[in-house]
């Protein structure tokens, strides 16, 4: 039997960057107040300038994705990922001494370059050195870490300065770093730069030396060598029929994630909750959405690879549409008469905690470990940044456009456009996203080219 337990320790190592970048992505919503106001560091920002403090984070991560696919191309996924700290490093530094507006910005920018990194290189890796069996689940320790990341952030930024938090939140990169060191390069990389050495050595230590791997490795050896039987340029290669449809259903997925209305809801939790009438501090409200976040991550762990993306995609679905809905009634009833929603202000945290336990098991998860999956490995690493980039570029559109909506046409309008949105979301999922649960990657490439045993 093989030692699962390495595979999840690798997994979890390599989403340990994710960690960062939750912790990133978590940063703007608890620094907000003291940014907005009076603070240690003596810059004060504008509501609409501090909007920016979360959209070019999302603009940094967008602009990474396709220098980090030719790097997953050229050194692999492991050596990308250990070189990202060091810009992590560099953005936290910038924040943590920052003199003015431009020093936060840029430094903001950095930072969601190297989270925006992992966001290509951890999902890959860990679908890359897993066994086809618990694929699903150490695919999804990549939205595992990054909502612990942001309970973290929450959780700090609700009890720390500005400074310290900034310090704080410096520190997953280089925890990362030491343990994930240990771990072994992919083996399907290695096969790939026609290292086979140090790929059996990758595979004995992913699956165990007592254990027969042979005709998993063989696998292996084997599409790679009809990768390079088909190689031609790379353009070609991302023009494949197979390709294209691959690409279309990942990029698909992708916008759907963030256009449902995740980051608005996680970037501006503390304003949403302060136009709200309930008694809970916005502070400790956000912390809550950090909790329901690792929750339902966990949860989706145990079930993914029991009954599939597909399942949990729709299920996601169908209870983002109820729960945006309830905010978008509180809202719309509230912007027509402030004395309606008195004793209504349980239900914004209501329907925002079940909307983050539902986004979390489905729609959190499942885009990225689908893209790690659904692409060969000669264009993995330029299709998935594609995709990734596709991802973050939503995020800046929605972290930029949410607080203008929500100014001009108000909360309630705004929720149901999410609700919307994630309601076509389910429709198209139905009829058209492919189950890959349990699958072989060649598998997953025949029923994707329309081939069927």
């Amino acid at each position: 039997m093989a030692k699962v337990y390495r595979q999840y320790f690798a997994g979890l190592a390599s989403a340990g960057g994710a960690l960062a970048c939750g912790a990133t992505i978590g940063w703007s919503s608890p620094a907000q107040d003291e940014f907005t106001g009076e603070n240690d560091y003596g810059i004060t920002f504008s509501t609409k300038e501090y909007a920016w403090t979360g959209s070019l984070m999302t603009l940094g991560a967008a602009f990474v994705c396709f220098p980090v696919g030719v790097l997953i191309t050229t050194i692999g996924p492991k050596w990308t990922m250990m070189l990202m700290v060091i810009l992590f490093e560099i953005g936290w530094a910038l924040l943590i001494f920052a003199q003015n507006q431009m020093m936060i910005y840029v430094a903001r920018f950095l930072t969601g370059m190297a989270g925006g990194s992992f966001c290509v290189c951890a999902p890959m890796y860990c679908t890359a050195i897993s066994q086809k069996e618990v694929r699903g689940i150490i695919g999804s320790f990549f939205q595992l870490l990054i909502t612990n990341g942001v309970l973290f952030a929450f959780v700090v930024g609700g009890f720390t300065k500005a400074y310290m938090f900034s310090i704080i939140c410096s520190i997953p990169p280089l925890v990362f770093a030491v343990i994930f060191i240990f771990c072994p390069d992919s083996p399907i990389f290695l096969i790939k730069k026609d290292r086979m050495e140090a790929a059996q050595k990758s595979m004995e230590w992913l699956r165990g030396k007592d254990y027969d791997f042979s005709a998993e490795f063989n696998e292996m050896k084997a599409d790679n060598a009809k990768l390079k039987e088909n190689s031609g340029n790379l353009g070609k290669a991302l023009c494949r029929r197979v390709t294209l449809k691959a690409l279309g259903l990942s990029i698909s997925l992708m916008i759907l994630q963030q256009f449902s209305g995740i980051n608005a809801v996680i970037f501006y939790s503390s304003s949403i909750f302060k136009s709200t009438a309930g008694g809970l501090e916005p502070r400790f409200s956000t912390m809550i959405i950090g909790v329901m976040l690792v929750v339902a991550t966990v949860v989706s762990l145990f079930i993914i690879d029991r009954y599939g993306r597909i399942p949990l995609l729709l299920l996601s679905s169908v209870c983002q549409v109820i729960s945006i809905a309830g905010l978008s009634i509180y809202f719309f009833m509230k912007e027509k008469d402030e004395t309606s929603v008195e004793g209504l202000g349980w239900l914004p945290l209501l329907s925002i905690c079940i909307y983050i336990l539902m986004f979390s098991v489905g729609f959190g998860p499942v885009p990225w470990v689908f893209m790690a999956e659904v692409f060969t490995e000669d264009v993995k690493g330029i299709a998935g940044s594609i995709s990734a980039t596709t991802n973050w570029l939503s995020a800046f559109i929605v972290t930029q456009v949410f607080p203008i909506l929500n100014e001009s046409i108000g909360g309630g309008a705004c929720f149901a456009i999410f609700a919307i949105i994630s309601a076509v979301g389910g429709v198209y999922i139905y009829f058209c996203v492919l189950e890959t649960k349990g699958k072989t990657f060649a598998e997953i490439q025949a029923e994707l080219e329309g081939k069927k045993d």
